[in-house]
Formats: structure tokens, sequence, C-alpha cells
């Protein structure tokens, strides 16, 4: 299969922005260290990782919001994205800052114009996505009256909407209850089928464990190892990905 992301050997340091701290020699921390994978076209490829091991950081290199201080990415056989490229990406970031005041219609059309999706076409997208996810009784609503878990919901309608090629979910389950997180994992596995590839960083091991094909375990910046699913699953019939993790991740 076609590699979608190429990641070669990428490191990034935080630089130090408190000048009181820099004046007492702090330069800063690391935020990724030497890391390298790739993800094949059509793959659920997954990142895990404890708090602060740099997931993120890694995602947002490969969008190119932030630029690694070494390394070379390539999304598409490119090393960067510019224009429509954009059009066939779907993102869900970590925490998703809307405008309270919104209604949901008015947002979802608001992304669909980012998307250029044809307006004779949007509305219907709209309402499917929205129906999928349950949100539809509440499309006339603004989103001030929203929960935290409804609310992640409109971060993944709002994600998928263009039908994207290549699809990037920063802990999608964060506020689901278990039904939501069920319907999510769903939908992930029907764009899935449809030929999407789906990046996405997560720490509940559950998820990964079950729909990924291949999972890269990240700790404190750098990459331990990356896991082929199908086969671990085939060659250890015992074997738990917690119980891998805990202990991969205590050796480091």
């Amino acid at each position: 299969m076609e590699k979608v992301i190429s990641v070669k050997n990428i490191s990034l340091d935080y630089k130090e922005r408190d000048i009181f701290k820099k004046i007492k020699g702090s330069n800063g921390s690391t935020g990724v260290e030497n890391i390298s994978f790739d993800v094949k076209e059509g793959d659920i490829f997954s990142i895990i990782g404890l708090n602060g091991a740099g997931k993120t950081s890694t995602l947002k290199c490969i969008l190119g919001l932030m630029k690694p201080d070494k390394g070379e990415i390539e999304v598409f056989g490119k090393k960067e994205l510019k224009g429509m490229d954009f059009e066939k990406v779907g993102y869900l970031p970590e925490i998703s800052y809307y405008p309270k005041s919104i209604k949901l219609i008015d947002l979802m059309r608001y992304y669909g114009e980012l998307y250029n999706i044809p307006k004779g076409e949007l509305d219907k997208k709209i309402e499917v996505i929205l129906r999928k996810l349950g949100l539809i009784s509440r499309k006339g609503d603004r989103l001030e009256k929203f929960s935290k878990g409804m609310l992640q919901k409109v971060g993944i309608a709002q994600a998928i909407l263009n039908n994207p090629k290549l699809l990037f979910l920063d802990e999608p389950m964060s506020g689901l209850d278990p039904l939501a997180r069920e319907l999510v994992i769903e939908i992930i596995l029907e764009l899935k089928s449809k030929g999407t590839t789906i990046f996405f960083n997560t720490h509940i091991l559950e998820d990964v464990a079950s729909i990924s094909d291949r999972v890269a375990i990240i700790d404190k910046g750098r990459l331990v190892e990356v896991l082929d699913m199908k086969k671990v699953m085939l060659e250890q019939d015992d074997f738990l990905l917690k119980d891998h993790f805990i202990k991969t991740v205590g050796e480091k």
C-alpha cells in the first residue's frame, strides 16, 4: 500500500519563553526526539503515551502547525501541504474552541465553506453527519447550551464533513460517555472501510487495541516501538496491550 505519511527522524524542542527562566539558564525542553514511522493508505495508525509524551506535538508537526527542528515529513508525497491539499484532510484538535453564541448549523456551514463543499450538497451532508452523531435535533441550538461530550461530537462532525482521505483525531474520546465512544468507533471503522487513512492520538488503550492496524508507543518524546497489531495478536494469544504498554514505558 502507498505511504500517506512519512516521518523521518524528526526532533522538536520547546523554546523557553519565560525571560526569568532564561536568565536562570533554562533553554526549554524536548518535545520529540528522533521519531520515525510511516502510515500506509487506509490504515488506522494510533499513537499512545502518557500525558506530555509528545503525541500532540508529533501530530501538529505532521499537519504543519508546528515545524520540527530536524527531520523530514511528507504527507501525500509532499513536504508541505498547501491550498486544496487541506480539502482532503480532516482534523479534530485535542481541545476545540468554538464561539459559544453560534448555532450548530451555522458552524457546520462555515466549515463546509472552508472545505469548498458545493452549497447544493452541503446541507445534505450536514444532516447526514449530525443525524449519525445524534445531534440533528440540536442543529438550531447555540453551542453555549452544549455539554462537553456534545461539543466533542461537534468537533468530530466538522472533522469528517468533507469525507477526508486523511483524518487526524487528537484524543477523540475525550468527554464521551460509553455509548458515544462506541458510536465514534463505529464511525472510524466505517471511514476506514471507505478507504480513509486515520491517524489518532489517545491514552485509552482499549480503543487502540480494538481498532488499530499499527500502534506507536511514545514515551518522554521518544518512539519506543511500533506494533503491528494484527501480527502481534496472531503471534501472542495472551497479548494485552495494557500490560505491554506499562512494561515497555516502565523499562524506559
